[in-house]
């Protein structure tokens, strides 16, 4: 039975034999309960109801293993018999039902119902559930993010590595996230690619938002008193700001950034208490993991639902206003209360799009990628409405959703990661073998959080806007800080095609290890929203530390590469030691996202050893764990998968865009203009006559769930 002392859980050992507290005070709980006086911070009606129920009892801690106390390793946090209060002494069985209700921990989210055979053994569900008939849930969004490794807080349990100020190893303090992007993530200089477009970056960012995103706390404000984190530097949950340090190059008008703690599992950190058991605190994935178009469809049945277009028997989805010239949509504008694109009317009187993923106004480039797939998605689905009159609505939507997942595989696997990972990549990688139950394509939290972001380091700091001959549009590029949440300059100023040309006609920021992420980013980032300017590679690895990502060496040895036990040993893999060094003072304590984006590239590639490591484990999950992979034998006819092969970004541009009719044929090779592009009537097509059905009648029977 686990049992509370009053001034919080102690019993977490550490390998140094010590205890670690577990305390249930503000500083430290985030959960955030309502009652009849409007929201209330769980610290508050539990020192209310510990207020209540004094006692003079000494508690005694156990300083070995005699006591129940279990031990040092993965488990010891999970057997206390301690002398002292028990949970339920400290707070009543009303207010612990309530915490259970109001946490969402009296009501697990019940396993699916996947016993529609006719549709699951066709179609994904929305939300992923169903993809893995032996583990339903596995891969499905609003569920936790994968582990290589244990997670790394700083008492075992839920505080992040930082948060006080002295860390395990050697005691030695935790540098500013801010501190480690100035001193070296953080450049001025940009060296152009001389291989890869713009296009690179905008792809991983889309691709990205089809796979992961983590769910925010449930309040912006401070649990303690409701003052927002915004207005406050203080690690009152859920506040954890970013400090700023005392000398910092920029800031001068604040001590600290916005940020607030990604929501924890049920269960995991303090409401694992509820349970009777302590466990890590985890987080949670929004969205499916598979590459399955969720930034299209969204990720839960309601999603799609009001991304479609239900009044029709069409299989399209919802519309927006017409490009006059082209007489195709824009992505239809989201209802509802004002957004972020609506924060200044004078300057962005245009709302934000609405997409599958709430991102999708995060800055210009992305949208046009939104607007694209909308557009493909509607483009199939009335070429095979063409095709086969007598399809219903439902699967006609179906049918074209299953091909554009499977163009989006396609151009992953086919034509970006070979760019990013390189000849040494994909053979780790490997080739495909066929679907395996066993494997849970889940997003492993270290690849969400820190070695996915290398794509950060591939940003331009401009946005390019650029005409039919590819030169500057009259209202000129835009600085990136100046292209976020603004869908008025789709509207008002050329719509997507000079975003397009700006992104597969420009050469892409070389990733150097010295000349990282751009000032955009780390300066300017959300400027016009925040009265300190933002800084992205800060949020990384502040971010890094809220999910208890372990430390960079950790990952090395996972990788088999050898640990590090001096810097002297990283010489092979890392340049500019000493700045390092200087930083973190040991190697045990290095961050894990500023790791990866300073090792030297593999030659051939855009990443690291670690980073290579990481990316193929998560993209070979990816592939051998979706059952509708489309190369999974039985997901298309082979006459069918021929024709999702000739896929390519180029012909969805052309397709798609409003009036581009030249390009390269690989978007994401550099190539000049007008030399090295060709006419879209030379870009191959997906021939849709393949889905065309032999007689009336024999596409349909499976109902539309999921």
């Amino acid at each position: 039975m686990i049992t509370i002392l009053k001034t919080g859980v102690r019993g977490c050992c550490n390998r140094g034999g010590g205890i670690s507290l577990l305390n249930f005070s503000s500083y430290y709980f985030d959960l955030v309960a309502t009652n009849s006086d409007g929201f209330q911070p769980l610290s508050f009606l539990l020192s209310r109801q510990s207020s209540k129920q004094q006692t003079n009892a000494t508690p005694k801690i156990p300083r070995d293993g005699r006591n129940g106390y279990s031990g040092c390793g993965l488990t010891c946090c999970f057997a206390f018999t301690f002398a002292g209060y028990r949970y339920n002494d400290l707070v009543s069985p009303h207010y612990l039902t309530m915490i259970a209700n109001l946490s969402g921990c009296s009501a697990h989210r019940r396993t699916p119902n996947c016993s529609d055979i006719c549709f699951h053994k066709k179609y994904r569900t929305h939300d992923g559930s169903c993809n893995n008939l032996q583990h339903p849930m596995w891969g499905a969004s609003l569920t936790a993010f994968q582990r290589l490794l244990k997670p790394a807080y700083q008492n075992g349990f839920n505080l992040p590595r930082g948060f006080s100020l002295a860390e395990d190893a050697r005691d030695l303090p935790l540098p500013l996230p801010r501190l480690v992007s100035t001193t070296m993530v953080g450049t001025e200089t940009i060296t152009p690619d001389d291989q890869f477009t713009h296009m690179l970056m905008q792809w991983g960012q889309f691709l990205d938002h089809d796979m992961d995103q983590t769910v925010a706390a449930i309040s912006m404000s401070r649990f303690s008193d409701g003052a927002p984190c915004s207005e406050v530097c203080s690690n009152d949950p859920p506040c954890f700001s970013v400090m700023v340090p005392a000398n910092d190059p920029r800031v001068r008008n604040g001590r600290c950034m916005f940020f607030v703690r990604s929501s924890p599992v049920c269960g995991s950190g303090m409401t694992s208490l509820l349970m009777n058991s302590v466990y890590a605190r985890e987080q949670i994935n929004h969205l499916t993991s598979y590459i399955d178009a969720s930034n299209v469809y969204g990720s839960t049945e309601q999603e799609s639902r009001e991304l479609r277009e239900l009044s029709s028997q069409n299989g399209l989805l919802k519309q927006g206003q017409v490009v006059p010239s082209s007489g195709k949509h824009l992505l239809p504008f989201a209802v509802g209360p004002p957004t972020e694109c609506m924060r200044d009317e004078n300057e962005s009187p245009v709302p934000c799009f609405l997409a599958g993923d709430h991102r999708a106004n995060e800055q210009l480039g992305l949208t046009a990628m939104h607007t694209l797939w909308f557009r493909e998605h509607n483009r199939v689905a009335m070429a095979l409405a063409a095709l086969n009159p007598h399809w219903d609505g439902d699967l006609l939507y179906h049918e074209a959703r299953k091909i554009v997942g499977a163009q989006m595989q396609h151009i992953t696997y086919a034509q970006w990661l070979p760019k990013v990972l390189g000849e040494a990549g994909m053979k780790m990688l490997g080739e495909y073998k066929g679907y395996n139950p066993n494997v849970n394509a889940g997003i492993l939290n270290a690849f969400a959080t820190a070695a996915f972001r290398f794509g950060h380091t591939l940003i331009n700091p401009i946005l390019y806007r650029l005409n039919e001959t590819f030169q500057p549009i009259r209202q000129g590029h835009i600085p990136l800080h100046k292209a976020f949440f603004s869908p008025f300059r789709i509207t008002q100023e050329g719509g997507i095609d000079p975003l397009l040309r700006g992104l597969f006609g420009v050469p892409g920021k070389m990733r150097v290890p010295s000349e990282l992420l751009n000032m955009e980013l780390t300066e300017k980032l959300f400027s016009m929203a925040h009265s300190v300017s933002l800084d992205l590679a800060a949020i990384n690895i502040q971010r890094g530390r809220d999910h208890g990502i372990p430390p960079y060496n950790d990952f090395r040895v996972f990788c088999n590469l050898s640990s590090a036990q001096e810097f002297e040993d990283l010489r092979n893999e890392i340049k500019n030691l000493e700045i390092r060094e200087n930083l973190y003072g040991t190697t045990k304590n290095i961050d894990l996202f500023p790791a990866l984006m300073v090792e030297d590239l593999v030659p051939g590639t855009r990443v690291g050893p670690t980073l290579m490591c990481l990316l193929t484990t998560q993209f070979r999950r990816l592939r051998d764990g979706d059952r509708f992979w489309y190369e999974n034998p039985g997901v298309f006819t082979l006459a069918q998968l021929t024709q999702i092969r000739q896929t390519s970004l180029a012909r969805v541009i052309c397709d798609n865009s409003d009036h581009i009719q030249q390009l390269q044929r690989d978007v994401f090779r550099v190539a000049s203009y007008p030399q090295g592009m060709v006419g879209c009537e030379e870009i191959p097509a997906v021939d849709l006559r393949l889905w065309q059905d032999c007689c009336e009648g024999k596409g349909g029977g499976c109902s539309s769930t999921g």
